[in-house]
């Protein structure tokens, strides 16, 4: 019987007015999944990082995840790469297949693309982004 009850009560309450219906629309139209496009990390990060270091005049940054939760989908790690400052030639990115490694170490410390170029550049690379000016 308080089971009925309880679900009786949860049909009222559900029906209960149009302001609670309105919500719900809203909710449903805020919430939504959204959809976008990942490259490949490996092969596509050090020319995203150049693009906005030497050409855009950017500071390249990555965000591992939102809110405590990394980005990820099944075992796959994502990170967006966003192009802070510069003259906005160059957009943000999201990128997949980031190794565990290299998203911990993201995660963990501020020195994101010199790491990254570091690891994946080399010398010349690295050296190019760091002498590049940033555009305010």
């Amino acid at each position: 019987m308080r089971l009925k009850s309880s679900l009786h009560q949860f049909k009222s309450v559900k029906s209960m007015s149009s302001e609670s219906q309105h919500y719900g629309e809203v909710q449903g139209i805020l919430f939504k999944d959204a959809e976008a496009t990942a490259i490949d990390f490996k092969q596509n990060v050090v020319d995203w990082i150049i693009r906005c270091r030497a050409e855009g005049g950017g500071i390249p940054t990555f965000r591992t995840g939102f809110a405590q939760k990394p980005f990820k989908s099944g075992d796959t790690l994502f990170v967006m790469g966003v192009c802070w400052m510069g003259s906005d030639i160059v957009q943000s990115q999201w990128f997949t297949n980031v190794p565990k490694e290299d998203h911990q170490h993201m995660h963990e410390n501020h020195d994101d693309y010199t790491y990254i170029l570091r690891k994946y550049g080399g010398k010349n690379v690295l050296a190019r982004a760091i002498q590049a000016p940033v555009v305010v």
